[in-house]
């Protein structure tokens, strides 16, 4: 298997799971239970799983950590994060 094929495997596990979690997280916030601590969605989004991530907050019904500023102040550093990320590595390893 080759490096980009292990990537791609990833992206898709860890999306399946943050999806997963997020909507687990928004199930146990209607009913009082123990919710999923914050540092571990956003360390979801961290990993690799921000596109679940956003997903879950904005696309699904109903919406999850999507009002809540300072979450969304850390989620939305971690997507910047990713795109510097993607952009450094088209510009200075991709290049032909």
């Amino acid at each position: 298997m080759s490096l980009q094929e292990a990537g791609v495997i990833w992206i898709l596990f860890i999306n399946i799971v943050a999806l997963v979690t997020y909507r687990f997280d928004k199930i146990r916030a209607g009913s009082g239970r123990s919710r999923v601590p914050e540092r571990n969605l956003l360390l979801l989004a961290l990993v690799g799983g921000s596109p679940a991530a956003f997903i879950a907050m904005f696309l699904m019904k109903p919406r999850h950590k999507s009002r809540k500023l300072s979450f969304q102040l850390k989620f939305w550093g971690i997507v910047v994060g990713h795109a510097a990320l993607l952009w450094f590595y088209w510009q200075f390893w991709q290049r032909p």
